[in-house]
């Protein structure tokens, strides 16, 4: 077994303390010890570093009424450290700023552009930022399979772009920083960070034009062997379903994604929704509003085979909850009954407390999970020598 270096151990350690002032607030020395179980002598060395690099700051006093010297509560200085969080999507794209604590100081939702205009699109939005704001780092969410160590897209379909070195392009462009990692799990890292979500054990499932999922075990996030775990749209439901441009056949996403609901909506009603480019479910959904029968059957057709695909991601990993997000997730309402009623079908008998609910953070969700992890990759790896 190879053993952990010196520098690797700073990193982790650095890395808990940062966590538990995140999750926690402010904390004295000696609370962070007793949280990370850490040794005394290497919380005072880590957080004395950290307070030196401008990480930390003292923030007062503890506020106890035992005779002695109070403790120093020490917090993160979020203000000074400013992340780029940039949700790269095949309809919409989205960019915000955050101080890493999840506080959005600037927000903006547009059109995705397709292939080279994509990238160029990129550039413009981070240059845009960069004017306004002192940032420190850039944190990018994609879909497709991403190598978040070599910081690089290796293929993503949806928007058409393969081997994008994210990592060494935004170096030569901005001299900044920039991680990368899968939309979903980005999702799954905002859920980890947000207080309001407790359970240590959940999968967030991303609906959109495909069909992802974040698994988050005992607070931490599984990745597979190739970081290709997730992959829950290509899940066979549906054996004599429609091609998949995966190349195979009726996967969830050919049955459940926001374009097949758009298909599901025109195979039954017989008319083709006008629109430029590529139709969105949103369209679908809005009709349904209105009461249109057969864009409530597009729902219902999506949402039986949803919850055979969550009845088996449930059966193999017992999480506590199974969180929905994504665009199509705005159309739950339309989605639930089906959903839930295939998902009673096929579930276990001994997962059937666990429940499914859309997440409440909102469209933001990627882009503060990838501001966080870009907080997060900066203190272990820039400011830890």
């Amino acid at each position: 077994m190879k053993k952990a270096s010196l520098s690797s151990l700073k990193e982790n350690n650095a890395a808990l303390i940062f966590q538990s002032l995140r999750i926690k607030g402010p904390m004295t020395r000696a609370e962070i010890a007793r949280e990370t179980h850490l040794m005394p002598s290497t919380v005072s060395y880590i957080t004395n570093l950290l307070i030196h690099k401008k990480v930390l700051k003292e923030v007062g006093s503890e506020d106890v009424s035992r005779v002695g010297k109070k403790g120093i509560l020490l917090d993160i200085n979020y203000d000074d450290f400013l992340f780029i969080g940039y949700d790269v999507g095949s309809a919409y794209s989205r960019v915000i700023v955050s101080n890493g604590k999840g506080d959005i100081l600037y927000s903006k939702r547009f059109v995705s552009e397709k292939n080279d205009k994509l990238l160029k699109q990129i550039y413009e939005n981070i240059k845009i930022v960069k004017k306004e704001f002192n940032i420190i780092g850039i944190g990018m969410a994609f879909p497709g399979y991403i190598d978040p160590e070599k910081g690089e897209v290796i293929r993503s379909h949806n928007i058409d772009i393969s081997n994008f070195e994210v990592k060494k392009v935004m170096k030569k462009e901005f001299n900044l920083p920039a991680y990368v990692d899968h939309n979903t799990i980005m999702m799954a890292r905002s859920l980890i960070s947000n207080n309001s979500h407790k359970e240590k054990d959940f999968c967030i499932i991303n609906i959109g034009p495909g069909i992802g999922v974040g698994i988050v075990s005992n607070g931490k996030i599984l990745r597979g062997y190739k970081n290709a775990a997730g992959e829950l749209g290509h899940v066979t439901v549906n054996p004599e379903g429609r091609k998949c441009n995966c190349g195979k056949k009726g996967c969830l996403e050919t049955e459940s994604s926001s374009k097949a609901i758009v298909r599901n909506y025109e195979e039954i009603s017989g008319k083709n929704l006008e629109c430029e480019g590529s139709c969105e479910s949103r369209l679908v959904y809005e009709l349904a509003k209105k009461g249109d029968e057969k864009a409530i059957k597009a729902f219902e057709r999506a949402g039986k085979y949803l919850g055979i695909g969550i009845a088996t991601l449930v059966n193999i990993l017992n999480p506590e909850k199974v969180y929905i997000a994504g665009g199509v997730s705005n159309g739950w309402e339309f989605l639930k009954d089906s959903t839930e009623e295939s998902y009673n079908q096929n579930i276990f008998y001994a997962n059937k407390d666990v429940n499914v609910e859309v997440s409440s953070i909102g469209e933001y969700l990627t882009a503060c999970g990838a501001a966080t992890y870009a907080f997060e990759k900066y203190v272990r790896e820039e400011l830890i020598p």
